[in-house]
């Protein structure tokens, strides 16, 4: 799911901000994610090489 948020200096954005738990729990989730879809790009990666060093 995509979301995007607009910030403009005539939006009242008084009680929409996230709170620290929140943006704790979202960089989380992201970083769970960016690390996982690295070690599946590095194991592809090694996996290859060790294939074409046979």
């Amino acid at each position: 799911m995509n979301t995007m948020v607009s910030m403009c200096s005539q939006t009242n954005l008084e009680g929409t901000l996230l709170t620290r738990e929140q943006v704790e729990e979202i960089s989380t989730r992201i970083s769970q994610k960016v690390y996982e879809n690295v070690t599946k790009q590095l194991e592809a990666a090694i996996s290859s090489a060790s294939s074409n060093n046979q």
